[in-house]
């Protein structure tokens, strides 16, 4: 399942997000398992641990792990932050790798652990191509221990085939665990697209709107122009009464379609009553927007359905530095009453003299 570019990064940020808390744990583990590798070495061999402990390359390592792994919790970009882990990764393995000795056969049962560290990391990759590199060094950092140690042809041989099978195991483990997580992303974003759209004309629903809209204001700063509308369909009940409400959404939604075309430079379409829409217009002062949406509601006017067609008054209103969103809709709509009372099909911008 790939994604555009666009989307692809919002899931990798979403999924980021989703594990943040978990990979911030999990890092600070990569020094104490060093020291762990360290403790189960010495166990294989005649060796005591203290040889070990007491090596200056011990504590750099793990500093080093400590070090790396205390600044990744810090990072918030999800790319770096996956760059980070396999770097990471790779340090470690490569620290357990400088940790092994010559002349013992006790490697031979330590190298599942090279072969096992990108099995377990790779589920939590979001791209593939990280987990194809951290593979990679991984198996590379258990080669590296191999020579390091001087192991013999038996064990390379081993290790070779484990690593082959284990770098299988681990893309075919990531595909799965991604395939999963973005049905998982696809079904989270329709279900906060529904919980966003009116379910009958795609338009935002009166809360979604609401939200946006008043978001929208905090954003805009005095002497910016904005523009509320409402427009309502004139004489809908016959279009229902007549013809049926399965005619009535029909033409809902071919009005819904009219307005969705005009989506775009932030404008915001939302329906917040039966049928009655709603728009927000950044950048239009109001004599540009009643123009502007006088040429909407004829092509609204031209709409036919089975049959039925309608016309919409509107109501404009500019907003004004301070105004609340409630405020700048109520005027419009205070406009709107305007235009009925007028006779209908027709545009009327607010003013004093409305709303007398």
């Amino acid at each position: 399942m790939v994604f555009p570019p666009e989307r692809e990064a919002v899931y990798v940020r979403r999924m980021f997000g989703w594990q943040r808390a978990r990979l911030r744990r999990l890092v600070l583990l990569a020094p104490f398992l060093l020291l762990f590798f360290i403790a189960l070495e010495a166990l294989l061999m005649p060796a005591p641990i203290g040889a070990w402990l007491r090596a200056p390359a011990t504590w750099v390592s793990f500093t080093v792990l400590l070090a790396i792994a205390i600044w990744m919790r810090s990072l918030r970009d999800a790319d770096a932050f996956a760059w980070a882990g396999v770097a990471l990764q790779t340090l470690f393995l490569l620290a357990c790798a400088l940790s092994t000795r010559p002349g013992h056969g006790g490697l031979a049962l330590l190298l599942p652990m090279f072969v096992a560290t990108p099995l377990v990391t790779a589920p939590f990759w979001a791209r593939a191509r990280t987990v194809v590199v951290a593979v990679l060094l991984a198996y590379a950092a258990g080669g590296f221990a191999l020579w390091h140690s001087a192991a013999g042809s038996t064990v390379w041989l081993a290790f070779g085939i484990q690593a082959v099978v284990g770098a299988i195991v681990a893309l075919a483990m990531h595909a799965t665990v991604d395939h999963a997580r973005r049905s998982y992303f696809l079904a989270e974003e329709e279900l906060a697209q529904r919980a966003q759209l009116d379910a009958l004309t795609s338009v935002l629903n009166r809360r979604h709107f609401i939200e946006t809209g008043e978001a929208l204001l905090m954003h805009t700063r005095p002497g910016h122009a904005l523009t509320a509308c409402f427009l309502d369909l004139d004489h809908f009940k016959r279009v229902n009464d007549e013809g049926g409400h399965r005619v009535g959404d029909k033409l809902l939604a071919a009005v819904a379609k009219v307005l969705l075309e005009l989506q775009g430079a932030g404008r915001l379409i939302g329906r917040v009553g039966g049928e009655e829409f709603a728009l927000l217009l950044p950048g239009m002062r109001a004599d540009e927007a009643e123009a502007f949406i006088e040429r909407v509601c004829e092509r609204i006017a031209s709409l036919s359905v089975d049959g039925f067609s309608c016309t919409a008054s509107v109501g404009v209103a500019e907003w004004h530095a301070g105004e609340t969103l409630s405020d700048l809709l109520h005027r419009a709509d205070l406009a709107l009453l305007a235009a009925k009372r007028a006779g209908r099909n027709r545009v009327v911008q607010w003013s004093a003299g409305v709303a007398a």
